[in-house]
């Protein structure tokens, strides 16, 4: 999609911004905010990637005042996203980095996303990134704190990320710690389950009259989720440690339940103790009761392309991003079809070549 359609359509809207849960997905929502600069409102889903009636009903309540609808960061399908345009009567604009092959093709969409076929430079490192380059209006903290958010210690290799550093005077490795402890912060109320949190955050930082990243950093309620959150972080890594068991030529899998949203950052840290292998964790978050599994690799010689495509091919949802040192399919289950789900991925990476020949 041409950007100045998207900018057009955006400039002159009074929009409600539907975010994905993550640093990213709120950093997305303030960014795309101020560039529009009034009447606006957020929304974020209970922690999926599905648009069922309950959820509709909530944004019909919502969308009185609001003549479009911006979807940023959010992985949702094409079916959900015209699902959206058509039970809510109005367009959608989606703007996005994940890696994907659905592409919406309706006349009601409007879909961004220069990372959708892949992104192995890190260029489109975040989808606030996405959107400070589509505006040109950011703060440059945040936009590192999105990145970070994203890549971890991953982020200080990356250009872009070392750009806004730079562009105010921090520097990108000593300095690491702001970025990540306002990423962090908002991790916290994300692992915790605290949607009403999130929902609420855009708003805070947009309108609460103090820097974004100062007023996070000293939220004393986030920074007692975040505690709570790094304790049961600890404890699941020994765990998968403990438990990991190989599938196949440098993969190896394990299942964990835990009291948090926290299958992303436990399987970013083991794979972190184990670059050279491929690591698959399946997780029932009880607090949420979400269950979910994560395939990550810091080796650029994975094939997760083509895991993604047989992952899809037997119908679950599965999206990912495929960037340098940060290559990672995440699947969305039901609690109850977790163990199916997780043995029928053991089955598929038994059968695949999951490293390119010419680097193996």
């Amino acid at each position: 999609m041409d950007p100045k359609s998207v900018l057009r359509l955006i400039s002159n809207s009074s929009p409600l911004i539907i975010h994905h849960w993550d640093c990213d997905g709120i950093v997305s929502a303030v960014t795309i905010a101020s560039y529009i600069g009034h009447k606006v409102s957020f929304e974020s889903p209970p922690f999926k990637y599905v648009i069922d009636d309950d959820y509709l009903e909530v944004l019909e309540y919502k969308l009185e005042d609001h003549d479009v609808i911006v979807v940023v960061d959010l992985n949702l399908s094409p079916k959900y996203l015209v699902l959206l345009s058509y039970r809510l009567g109005r367009p959608v604009v989606s703007i996005d980095h994940h890696t994907t092959k659905e592409i919406p093709r309706h006349p009601s969409i409007l879909y961004y996303n220069p990372a959708r076929n892949g992104d192995p430079q890190g260029i489109w490192p975040s989808a606030a990134h996405v959107i400070a380059t589509l505006t040109g209006f950011y703060d440059p903290l945040l936009i590192a704190s999105s990145i970070v958010g994203d890549l971890d210690s991953n982020a200080k290799s990356n250009r872009v990320y070392i750009k806004y550093m730079n562009e105010i005077g921090l520097d990108p490795i000593a300095d690491f710690s702001l970025p990540k402890d306002c990423s962090m912060q908002i991790w916290g109320a994300e692992a915790m389950g605290k949607i009403d949190i999130i929902k609420n955050l855009p708003s805070s930082l947009l309108y609460g009259g103090l820097d974004p990243c100062y007023a996070i950093l000293n939220d004393p309620i986030l920074g007692n989720l975040r505690y709570e959150a790094e304790e049961e972080l600890k404890r699941l890594v020994n765990k998968a440690e403990d438990t990991l068991e190989a599938v196949g030529r440098n993969f190896y899998a394990t299942k964990l339940d835990g009291n948090a949203r926290l299958v992303s950052k436990v399987t970013r840290r083991v794979s972190s103790n184990h670059p050279n292998d491929i690591i698959m964790i399946g997780y029932l978050a009880r607090s949420v009761n979400r269950a979910s599994i994560y395939i990550r690799t810091r080796r650029s010689d994975a094939n997760l392309m083509d895991l993604l495509k047989s992952v899809n091919n037997l119908g679950y949802k599965a999206g990912g991003k495929f960037q340098e040192g940060n290559n990672v399919l995440a699947i969305d289950v039901e609690p109850e079809k977790l163990d199916g789900a997780f043995n029928d991925i053991m089955s598929i990476v038994r059968k695949t070549e999951l490293f390119h020949a010419t680097n193996a």
